[in-house]
């Protein structure tokens, strides 16, 4: 992609978000009015929509960004988008009553598809540091090097006793030979089983297919020419065979065979056109598609633009670190001059109005900057501060400290009243609204929030504009890409002037003691009291937690002992778009129709956006609950990967023979390499088991106890601003105690049902990544026999059903629907009842409550409306009638 491109997109981005902006704040400075619930959903869900799409544009334009000094600003551009998704995703939520948003309904006004707005990146990551990066691969390869170097036992097979042969000597010469003993075989006592790793087997299983493949291509072929040889030969024999035919008809032959093949190759390509609509539009497949090809061919660009990038910024730092030594060699003893005399002046001015000097601000307060700035009061209004200040130390002095002390807790406990008033107000004005609503003579109708955000932004894209607009119309080289060297110079004035000031400030300090001490010896020479500085109440200022230090030594022994064991992984690479799964089209109008609607795997996919956004700031407590194969661990694998954080992997099922000791130490130092690591994900699989209703005989006390030892300690020993997330997944929540495994994880995400769509996008994908399989397979037919499986089910089904001696029927005889279900039906497993998982989700969860309770509220609304309604027209026929 050229510089100049996305300097056109950026361009267009800007213009889209500017729209997008002059339509929110209409609504919000008209009021825009809905009277009925769904409308205003609709009209909310647009808006955030279409910020959901600004948001893209402007990531990808920041992602091909090659314009060095643009970053910054463009960045805080995407923060304050990302601020207002959230803000709107939070409003449509209190309006609709439903974690899950569904905007199909409102995306269509704005000519939007669900797709155009799906959020698939984070504009910033946190960025480990390098030494850390380093013990986390040195502790990886150290794990890998252990596991290939442990041997296999060594299986020694007894060789079996011979059987005793009597009269050997009427045996024929050949058995006895094969009597004869023969010399020990050092092989087969000392045969060692080969370990082959998954990865080499996978490699092994592909070479196969390929190698049957291409032996049916070959043996059908000969065969075919050997068939049609064989004809010739037995017609030349008998003397059947036909002459050739002549010259003329040749040529007639000729043209009718161009004629024909012209028309075929036309309707070849008319249904090439029709085959490339229906794969854009999602209706079919109808060639074999090498996704992966086209995948790396992205990577590999995405690389070589990243390189290209920090190309650029490294030769911007270079270039801005020599002009900025090249200023300070020209001119900073000319500038701190001219500050000195400034600041003696400043001096100079007090004593002259005042006969006193102002202290020099603290360094947290600004320093010798509020001085350059002039943001310190004059003399005469510091004249006019000290007076009145005087008159309240006057006042205080007749009273005692016990006075003083009530006094202030007074004016808490009047602050406080105060407050509880406004909170009661607000419930009354709640409750009142409540009843109003409930009351449709009297309901108000909906009006769109109004909104804290939009300030923000609209500053964001000013101060773009304020440094950027005049370079924009330019339109040079070096705002495309690189750097600008005037705009460099004026920062590195700023940057310098502030440094200079720093470098003289112990000078400036030791010339005001100098003056106050000169000051105090005239005061006293001349019997008079001198004015004291303003005492100004101190602040609090809240102390940061400062990281435990923790040795690299000790860190790397156990992240490599944490690394052995299984527990710290190697997660795969995953996209947020590898979640398969649709979009819930019609769920904002299930949801206007007062039904309880099941979010699909768009929704979970925009919900999940928000939880990894969320890593980075502070420690978070996720469930995940669905049926085995769900794709719960996409998830974790998806977080890991957009925020580059380490994964720990707990499984349940490994702890039941642990001692007590030893999952104490686990979970130390799980606890020590998370904090040392961050952002660090601890995934605990099988969480359930810790919160059963009834556990299994024998396991009840271990599984208090391992909840005890692994779940409390962890949410008791991670600090809320640390960079953790603790993730739990459960397979089976009805059987659990809802009420305490919520409360330890009261963020819960719940699995989408796999239906028709899923089902058939698995498949989809499945004929287009085996070059055996016809791409004219009937998926259709196929999908809705195998909609309600898991997709790690169907995954693991369709992966094993290729096989070398069905890739060779396949190649012969063709594959039918019903060879893949009557397969599918060889299996025990049924699909899951995904009925149960909402039931429990809505019965139990937090979330779930509120969408419960909001859509009974809809439905008594709606009834008193008929009633109403009802009413009205008896009233009406009554009047008529009189």
């Amino acid at each position: 992609m050229s510089s100049d491109y996305n300097f056109q997109q950026w361009k267009k981005a800007l213009q889209n978000l500017e729209r997008t902006i002059f339509v929110d704040l209409d609504y919000q400075e008209r009021k825009a009015h809905d009277k009925e619930l769904c409308d205003a959903v609709l009209r909310i869900s647009g808006i955030l929509g279409s910020y959901m799409c600004c948001y893209n544009d402007a990531l990808d334009c920041l992602q091909q960004n090659l314009q060095v000094q643009k970053t910054v600003y463009i960045q805080k551009i995407i923060k304050t988008i990302a601020s207002r998704i959230l803000e709107l995703k939070e409003q449509l939520r209190k309006l609709d009553g439903s974690y899950y948003e569904f905007l199909c309904g409102g995306l269509t006004k704005h000519k939007l598809t669900p797709f155009d707005t799906e959020l698939k990146c984070l504009p910033s990551k946190y960025i480990r540091p390098a030494n850390i990066q380093r013990i986390i691969s040195e502790a990886f390869q150290k794990a890998r090097y252990k596991s290939e170097e442990e041997n296999p036992e060594e299986n020694f097979e007894e060789t079996a006793s011979e059987p005793k042969i009597d009269n050997w000597w009427d045996l024929p010469d050949d058995a006895k030979e094969s009597t004869k003993t023969k010399g020990i075989n050092i092989t087969e006592i000392y045969e060692v089983e080969e370990k082959i790793s998954e990865e080499t087997l996978t490699k092994r299983k592909l070479l196969s297919l390929i190698q049957a493949h291409e032996k049916t291509r070959q043996i059908t072929q000969q065969n075919i020419l050997r068939h049609q040889r064989r004809i010739l030969w037995e017609k030349e024999l008998s003397g059947t065979l036909k002459p050739p035919a002549r010259l003329e008809i040749r040529e007639r032959g000729a043209t009718i065979i161009q004629k024909v093949m012209r028309k075929y190759f036309e309707l070849k390509r008319i249904r090439i056109k029709h085959c490339k609509i229906e794969e854009l539009l999602g209706m079919n497949v109808c060639r074999h598609i090498n996704h992966n090809s086209y995948q790396e061919k992205e990577r590999q660009l995405y690389l070589e633009r990243c390189k290209l990038i920090d190309k650029f910024t490294e030769r911007w730092k270079n270039d801005y670190i020599n002009k900025k030594n090249l200023f300070f060699r020209q001119r900073k003893d000319f500038i701190a001059d001219d500050y000195r005399d400034f600041i003696r002046d400043w001096f100079k001015r007090w004593f002259d109005e005042v006969q006193f000097f102002h202290a020099i601000p603290k360094e947290s307060q600004g320093g010798l900057v509020n001085i350059i700035k002039e943001e310190l009061p004059t003399p005469s209004e510091w004249l006019e501060l000290y007076k009145t200040y005087m008159e309240q130390k006057k006042a205080k002095k007749n009273k005692t400290a016990a006075e003083l002390k009530y006094e202030k807790i007074e004016a808490k406990r009047e602050e406080i009243l105060i407050i509880k008033e406004e909170i009661k107000k607000k419930k009354l004005e709640a409750e009142l609204l409540k009843k109003i609503m409930k009351n449709p003579n009297m309901h108000p109708g909906y009006n769109f929030p109004a909104s804290k955000k939009v300030i923000r932004l609209i500053e964001s894209i000013e101060d773009y504009k304020s440094h950027w607009s005049d370079w924009d119309k330019l339109n040079i080289l070096e705002v495309k890409q690189g750097f600008i060297n005037e705009i460099d110079i004026e920062n590195i004035y700023c940057e310098a002037n502030e440094e200079v000031l720093l470098s003289i400030d112990e000078d400036m300090r030791r010339e005001y003691q100098m003056l106050m001490a000169a000051l105090k010896e005239d005061y006293k020479r001349n019997n008079e009291d001198m004015p004291e500085n303003i005492k100004e109440s101190a602040q609090r200022v809240k102390k940061k937690r400062k990281p435990k230090i923790v040795q690299e030594d000790v860190l790397f022994d156990k992240l490599c002992d944490l690394a052995v064991k299984g527990i710290l992984v190697e997660h795969p690479t995953t996209k947020i778009e590898d979640f398969l799964g649709d979009y819930n089209f019609v769920g904002d109008k299930l949801k206007c129709d007062l039904k309880l609607v099941h979010p699909f795997g768009g929704e979970i996919r925009s919900v999940w956006w928000e939880r990894c956004r969320e890593v980075i700031h502070g420690f978070r407590r996720i469930l995940l609950v669905g049926p085995s194969g769900s794709g719960k661990t996409v998830l974790v694998h998806i977080m890991a990967t957009i925020n580059d954080a380490t994964l720990y992997d707990l499984n349940l099922l490994e702890f039941q023979n642990k001692s007590k000791d030893e999952i104490k130490s686990l979970v130390a130092a799980l606890l020590l390499c998370a904090h040392a690591t961050q952002p660090s994900i601890i995934y605990i699989r099988h969480i359930n088991r810790l919160y059963l209703k009834k556990a299994p005989v024998g396991e009840e006390t271990n599984s208090t106890e391992l909840r005890k030892l692994l779940v409390k300690r962890l949410t008791r020993k991670i600090h809320q601003t640390d960079k953790i997330s603790l993730i739990g997944s459960c397979v089976v929540p009805w059987l659990t105690k809802s009420k305490q495994m919520t409360k330890h994880f009261p963020t819960v995400v719940l699995m989408p049902p796999i239906l028709y769509a899923t089902t058939q996008l698995i498949l989809r994908n499945w004929v287009s990544s085996n070059r055996i399989v016809p791409p004219s397979l009937d998926i259709q037919s196929v999908a809705r026999h195998l909609q309600g499986h898991s997709v790690g089910y169907l995954k693991r089904m369709l992966e094993a059903f290729i096989t070398a001696n069905r890739s060779i029927k396949i190649a012969a005889s063709g594959l039918s629907p019903d060879e893949i279900y009557d397969y599918f039906l060889q299996s025990d497993d049924e699909p899951e009842d995904y009925e149960k998982y909402h039931k429990w989700y809505i019965e139990k969860t937090h979330w779930g409550n509120i969408e419960k309770k909001h859509t009974e509220d809809q439905i008594e609304f709606k009834i008193n409306v008929e009633r109403w309604m009802e009413k009205m027209e008896k009233n009406k026929k009554k009047k008529v009638t009189e």
